[in-house]
């Protein structure tokens, strides 16, 4: 064969070459295109879930809202429950101080004192009685 012939073949090979890799590159372009479109349909059958999906969200956080400010509420009322608590029980504790510093049997200076509350039945006495 010739010095042109081998040339011409070599051409004909060249081109034979590209005319594959621009068909296969067109069939991946396709493919790419077809499966973009897929998944764009499948992005849009899906858009409604978000719409569901963002409602109960909301929902919740107002669920959540309205829980926080009821726990918010019955955590006032504790705290006003112990405080009434705490007062009742230092007007209780100073009845029973006066009680017991009007008490002549009773030794209220006393550096372990303690007021007692009365027991069923007898006189109201502190814990030290004094001496007689």
């Amino acid at each position: 064969m010739s010095m042109t012939g081998w040339i011409i073949l070599a051409v004909v090979i060249v081109v034979v070459l590209l005319l594959a890799l621009a068909v296969w590159r067109s069939a991946e372009r396709k493919k790419r295109s077809a499966r973009a479109e897929a998944l764009r349909e499948e992005a849009r059958t899906r858009a409604p879930e978000i719409g569901s999906t963002r409602t109960e969200a909301q929902e919740a956080e107002v669920r959540a809202d309205a829980a926080r400010l009821e726990a918010e509420r019955a955590q006032r009322e504790a705290e006003a429950a112990q405080t009434a608590l705490a007062q009742q029980e230092a007007a209780h504790e100073d009845r029973l101080r006066e009680a017991d510093r009007l008490d002549p049997e009773v030794n209220h200076k006393a550096r372990d004192y303690e007021p007692t509350p009365p027991s069923t039945g007898t006189s109201s006495t502190g814990t030290h009685r004094a001496e007689d």
